[in-house]
């Protein structure tokens, strides 16, 4: 008899808990509040510009193995765009350009002689940062329960200009916090899946699509494919228990009672709406973090190279869309209710500041605010997280903010979906 799994949420998280499901011969069926698939990662028609824009700009890294194992599955790996080797370009004011570029030597040899080439920091500001890079692989990150990023880096004698000219630049891109408030544990495990995995995992890779067409479409067809049923605009209302099993899903629309397990993939604050009791979805106490992304149209875009991480500024990095540029500021809460007019005009100044770009040759904007976009990964919330296994049989929890060991991602959110349908195919 063919199993059947009922998965609530439409996100990274409850897409690939889905396709791994359905790979391996489930009937599943996904529920999705929402009229579209996404979660916080999607994208939409800004309608005045007439362009496809993300929610928020979303980079993927070589490092990622479960996201673009889960991509390649449903055929969307070729809506990737690969670095074949590490390359950003930093820009400090007036558009001085810096590049990090890894060279042509073997790894990690590449790495090491392009950080000796990162022109931000002076000769033994380098020296500093790469000793720091070399002694990873003998630090283990369980000595950092207590310590903060900040901390870390303070101890390991890297200066405010390394910090601010580098570190911040990792640390609040891939956590969305202040180095003072994440993780040190958290981080160094981050720098190891980044530094210490090869060449490819160190590269960038960024969508060559909106989000929305280069996973979402992917993963509905390769779901309907094989006989998925994909319900939007229906809200998990209530759960009834019985002798530690669901016995029935109460929803907007319908009451669903013919399932052999459900995995809730939605985030904690939404379900904590449905399941009420803390025995079964304990009590964390997450603190949100917000990312603006700001989409700047211009008269003429002149722009060459994909993106740009910009130095000693509120705004962290311009992206090259083709048709506008998408500017990002992580670490947000400060901008959280400023009005967009207020965050356009400071954007406005950055820009020119960095990209020479005069406010008379912007067109249009966009402000979108995510207030919830990340979970501050603080050493208190590590202790915190929950397994994705509880007391009821046939209830796994996925995304981003379960016990994965690593930060609010997309990386994150896809092993949590991996994870919750091997728990269901062993159980």
């Amino acid at each position: 008899m063919t199993k059947k799994c009922l998965v609530v949420g439409g996100g990274f998280a409850g897409l690939s808990a889905a396709v791994y499901l359905s790979k391996n011969s489930f009937q599943v069926d996904l529920i999705e509040a929402s009229p579209k698939p996404g979660g916080r990662a999607y994208s939409f028609l800004e309608k005045s510009t007439d362009t496809s824009i993300d929610n928020g700009q979303h980079i993927l890294m070589g490092c990622y193995d479960e996201t673009l194992k889960f991509l390649k599955i449903i055929g969307a790996d070729k809506n990737l765009a690969y670095q074949k080797n590490l390359e950003v370009n930093f820009l400090k004011k007036d558009f001085k350009e810096i590049t990090l570029k890894s060279a042509g030597l073997f790894y990690p040899f590449n790495l090491i002689f392009g950080l000796l080439k990162f022109e931000s920091l002076i000769f033994s500001e380098r020296l500093t940062l790469l000793w720091l890079l070399l002694k990873l692989p003998f630090i283990s990150s369980q000595k950092f329960f207590n310590l903060s990023v900040y901390d870390w880096l303070v101890i390991e004698n890297q200066n405010e200009n390394i910090r601010k000219s580098f570190w911040d630049i990792i640390a609040i891109g891939a956590l969305n916090t202040s180095t003072k408030k994440a993780s040190a544990k958290v981080f160094v495990e981050v720098l190891k899946r980044i530094f210490l995995k090869g060449n490819f995992a160190a590269t960038i890779i960024l969508p060559k699509k909106g989000l929305s067409e280069t996973y979402c479409e992917n993963a509905l067809e390769y779901l309907t494919s094989r006989g998925s049923k994909i319900l939007f605009s229906e809200t998990v209302e209530a759960i009834e228990i019985e002798n530690s099993y669901v016995k029935r899903v109460h929803t907007s629309n319908s009451i669903y009672n013919d399932y052999n397990y459900i995995i809730f993939a939605v985030p904690h604050y939404s379900l904590t709406k449905i399941i009420k009791d803390e025995s079964i979805l304990p009590l964390v106490n997450f603190e949100y973090s917000t990312i603006v992304n700001i989409h700047i149209w211009l008269k003429e875009n002149k722009f060459e190279k994909p993106f740009y991480g910009l130095i000693h500024s509120p705004v962290h990095w311009v992206f090259n869309k083709g048709t506008h540029l998408n500017l990002v500021i992580s670490d947000a809460n400060y901008l959280a209710e400023k009005s967009n007019d207020e965050i356009f005009d400071m954007a406005a100044v950055e820009l020119k500041k960095y990209l020479r770009i005069e406010r008379e040759i912007i067109t249009e904007f966009k402000v979108i605010k995510e207030k919830r976009a990340t979970f501050i990964p603080s050493n208190e919330l590590n202790h915190q997280r929950p397994s994705q296994k509880t007391k009821i049989k046939n209830i796994v929890l996925a995304g981003d903010w379960v016990d994965t060991g690593l930060p609010s991602t997309i990386e994150s959110a896809v092993k949590s979906g991996r994870t919750a349908a091997e728990i269901v195919l062993n159980a």
